[in-house]
């Protein structure tokens, strides 16, 4: 085998791994969270309860994705949209 032939190979075989497995989804705590979205631990949780971010409850802890702090980071939620307009 020549070199591009096993680099050919090698290129289909992580794709066909990485179509297998999704990357992991992270899950942040308050504290976590709020240091990723570069703001206070007050002031995430400010916008937390005013429904502003999402996350779920597990046990007495809140968990957040990065997909939920995305969403909230360029606004593409609808309840932060119905929020501000109230």
């Amino acid at each position: 085998m020549n070199h591009e032939a096993v680099i050919d190979a090698l290129a289909r075989r992580i794709a066909r791994l990485e179509a297998a497995n999704p990357p992991r989804r992270r899950a942040y705590k308050q504290q976590d969270a709020a240091r990723e979205l570069g703001m206070s631990v007050s002031k995430f949780r400010a916008e937390q309860q005013a429904g502003r971010i999402r996350g779920t409850r597990s046990g007495r802890l809140w968990l957040f994705t990065d997909e939920e702090l995305q969403r909230y980071a360029t606004g593409d939620d609808a309840i932060s949209r119905k929020t501000d307009k109230a």
